[in-house]
């Protein structure tokens, strides 16, 4: 089954690709930006955000490859410091290999007109142990950040029929993650997991919203890592 179908019952953090910013995030715990200076949002010259994404250096924003290939990158703007500075985008791709039906390789790189000064993270390097705690973070219907507290499942389980998807559905630049609030839904595509301090993940497609067979599956930032530091530095 296509993953643009589906898209518009996405699980705990991923929104319908048509109507990506309906209503915002619900079931999340307030958070401030002081806690993730990271973290910035990709939108509409008019502050409409259509997808989350994270500062690795203090030019260069990781984000789903969803988030550029469904958009015209020319309308689109970085919010950064929760939407406080607003930053043009110089140039931008994504990999590849990123296939809109299944979402594999949902990854891609923008480079910013102009440096800033707050703070970034680290990209994992090594995908996340079965069972680890996480946290996504996105906004509320209200343009408030919330966190989503998340279990990491690992691409063999998520795909092995223990929960709604098929072992040919969770692909190898695919991670899974259940939510502790089993109602938590609507994160922006391209928002980030985070876990021990590292980008382990970015919201990409899921079934359903919170239920607990079916986890959020997110692009696995470890598998892709040479990718988004190599395209980074070309860029």
């Amino acid at each position: 089954m296509a993953k643009l179908y589906i898209s518009s019952f996405l699980l705990v953090i991923a929104a319908c690709v048509s109507n990506i910013n309906a209503d915002g995030a619900v079931g999340g715990v307030a958070t401030t930006i002081s806690a993730h200076p990271y973290i910035v949002s990709l939108q509409g010259t008019d502050g409409s955000k259509v997808c989350g994404g994270v500062l690795i250096d203090s030019k260069t924003v990781v984000t789903a490859a969803q988030c550029l290939n469904f958009y015209d990158v020319t309308q689109l703007v970085v919010g950064v410091s929760n939407g406080a500075k607003v930053v043009k985008i110089a140039n931008s791709t994504f990999d590849i290999g990123f296939d809109f039906t299944t979402m594999q390789n949902d990854v891609a790189v923008v480079k910013l007109a102009e440096a800033v000064s707050v703070g970034t993270i680290k990209l994992a390097t090594k995908e996340p142990t079965n069972g680890v705690s996480g946290v996504v973070t996105t906004w509320d219907s209200s343009n408030n950040l919330v966190d989503i507290p998340v279990t990491v499942i690992d691409t063999a389980q998520c795909g092995s029929g223990e929960y709604s998807y098929s072992e040919d559905e969770i692909l190898s630049t695919m991670l899974c993650g259940l939510a502790t609030n089993a109602n938590a839904c609507g994160a922006l595509p391209g928002s980030p997991l985070v876990s021990n301090k590292k980008l382990v993940g970015l919201v990409s497609w899921g079934y359903g919203c919170g239920n607990k067979g079916n986890p959020t599956v997110f692009t696995d930032i470890a598998s892709l890592e040479s990718w988004v530091k190599s395209t980074a530095k070309a860029l």
